[in-house]
């Protein structure tokens, strides 16, 4: 694996590097936004994390005028990048340049169109007092624009070039800073727009040193020269079949969001959305393995042949698929318990929504390195007519099943279109078009194989966590609402204190002596923290040696593990 685009560095120590920095940024994106959600949730209610979840699934919509340029410009990148073809990749980068200060002003104007009719959304729902949902939405449509007028397009180069981590770092540095100054600003003011406009603020400041790191690292790749027809061509077929799938993906969150607004109420959008939040909080730290993966994978699909490249999905499908599945059943037995110590018990959802959700993020891993080797040979426009069934399927069983079962039905309508035509159809078009070799059903029986064990395991954990820790979670957050509430009396110190226990353990002194003169908020955090602890390790252990009893007899798992002491031993060398 020494062939390379554009550096001198193996796939895999891309890939592995690549990892590492995304890891580090995924850790601060899933730590510093819970701490910045909880801090607005005990300062400012539910109801105003309602507003923003609708206007995020708004936005998302408005983003879809990308229609997918970016993917199909790093995909087309991959072949003159590996070629070395500076010409070539600077003709695709001026091309990509002019493509998005267009959707800049189509989302401009769009975002002008869509104000008008924003208020029928939230009629008859309870709207935050002193909020002006017209200044909401604004400052929300701003960050949107911004991200495509300046040097957005130039992530699309460190993409290609298999260098996603410095994108990882900047990401990092801005999220860091960022979370601080909402921080800052939720805890010693009582003005929200402060809050909504320190993103706008760095989300410019992120764009500014994308660019500059791009110009220090790659100064070779400048807006020079255009495609010529045959390849702006190629490029508008590619964007044809990503515009429908970035659609269907944005369609997902936003249809759901929009149906329980509508159907339930915006109260309990902000209950599901505090869910949702933790499930894409676990799917980004596998996205990172994707992330990492996708633009090595496309070298691979244009250097290798299709024979290596079916054993290698095949492998990190098996790899991948034991990380999804432990990643599952800890958030089966996780769920609730940290969701009741994180906002308390009248935020939090019924088991069946919780089932529902937890397949839901099966559902979505089992397809992921299916959809890299997918991305890689780029056959989005072969998938188009699977996309758009996938749309209205999901659509219609929405409002079908919305109005009889509320937040369940909405779950399962998508549950039921992401397997039985995003899975399986999108499956049997990889293996049609690239792979050729007949063994789609190999693969759908490999992945039966793995749902299997992962709910037999799942069962035995539930059983097994059956009460563990319940005590000091639920004493952990009535500790955390008396320090909340006793701070609020003490002040600004007090309300820092409190905000220390809320992350991580520790209130202040005096919000301690506040509390009844006598409880321990810190300490009974920490009991609560301990008692998540021991699920997870409970979990962990059953999980392993299920894992091993299950698989060490199989195919998969000698092809994995020779494949991981050969890195090993590389890494050695």
């Amino acid at each position: 694996m020494e062939n390379q685009s554009g550096n001198h560095f193996s796939r895999s120590r891309n890939v592995g590097r690549n990892m590492i920095f995304g890891y580090i940024n995924r850790c601060f994106f899933l730590l510093l936004p819970f701490i910045v959600r909880t801090v607005v949730i005990y300062r400012f209610g539910a109801l105003y994390l309602g507003m923003n979840s609708l206007l995020s699934s708004i936005f998302q919509m408005l983003n879809l005028a990308e229609l997918g340029f970016g993917a199909a410009v790093v995909y087309s990148l991959y072949r003159p990048v590996a070629e070395r073809d500076t010409d070539t990749v600077c003709a695709y980068l001026g091309t990509y340049r002019q493509i998005y200060r267009v959707i800049g002003l189509v989302i401009l104007i769009a975002g002008m169109a869509v104000m008008p009719f924003f208020p029928n959304l939230v009629r008859g729902q309870t709207v935050p007092v002193g909020m002006d949902i017209y200044s909401w939405y604004l400052i929300f449509w701003a960050d949107t624009v911004i991200s495509y007028l300046l040097y957005g397009y130039k992530t699309a180069i460190p993409s290609a070039l298999q260098r996603n981590d410095l994108l990882s770092r900047v990401d990092t540095v801005v999220l860091i800073g960022k979370s601080t100054v909402q921080i800052i600003f939720l805890l010693l003011t009582d003005n929200f727009y402060f809050y909504l406009l320190t993103s706008l603020c760095f989300t410019v400041l992120r764009n500014f040193l994308v660019s500059r790191l791009v110009e220090r690292y790659y100064p070779q790749y400048v807006c020079r020269g255009q495609i010529d027809a045959v390849q702006f061509g190629e490029l508008k077929r590619l964007v044809g079949g990503l515009a429908l799938s970035k659609f269907r993906g944005a369609s997902r969150h936003m249809i759901d969001s929009l149906c329980i607004t509508v159907f339930v109420g915006l109260a309990m959008t902000a209950v599901y959305s505090n869910y949702f939040l933790i499930l894409t909080s676990v799917t980004s730290m596998f996205g990172i393995i994707g992330a990492s993966m996708v633009a090595s994978v496309g070298n691979s699909i244009v250097t290798e042949n299709v024979e290596k490249n079916y054993r290698d999905m095949c492998r990190f499908n098996f790899m991948y698929m034991l990380l999804a599945g432990w990643a599952v059943i800890c958030m089966l037995c996780l769920y609730q318990p940290f969701v009741h110590l994180w906002v308390g018990p009248n935020l939090v959802l019924g088991m069946p929504e919780v089932v529902a959700l937890c397949l839901y993020f099966y559902v979505l891993k089992m397809g992921d390195l299916r959809w890299i080797y997918f991305e890689g040979a780029g056959l989005w426009w072969k998938a188009r007519y699977i996309v758009i069934a996938e749309i209205i399927a999901n659509i219609v069983l929405n409002l079908l099943l919305a109005k009889y079962w509320g937040v369940l039905g909405i779950i399962v309508a998508t549950l039921i279109s992401l397997f039985f035509i995003n899975f399986i159809g999108e499956a049997w078009i990889l293996f049609k078009e690239y792979f050729k070799n007949g063994r789609l059903s190999t693969f759908f029986a490999d992945q039966a194989l793995y749902f299997g064990v992962t709910v037999v395991l799942a069962v035995a954990c539930l059983q097994a966590c059956d009460g563990v820790g319940l005590p000091c979670i639920e004493a952990g957050h009535d500790a955390l609402q008396a320090a909340t509430g006793a701070a609020k009396v003490a002040g600004v110190n007090a309300v820092n204190g409190a905000s220390a226990s809320a992350t991580g353990g520790v209130a202040t002194g005096g919000a301690t002596g506040i509390v009844n003169g006598v409880a321990n908020p810190g300490q009974s955090k920490l009991f609560a923290l301990a008692g998540l602890a021991a699920r997870l390790l409970l979990c962990t252990l059953i999980v392993v040696a299920g894992y091993y009893l299950s698989y060490r007899w199989t195919e998969r798992y000698r092809e994995a593990k020779e494949w991981l002491w050969s890195r090993f031993k590389a890494v050695k060398r």
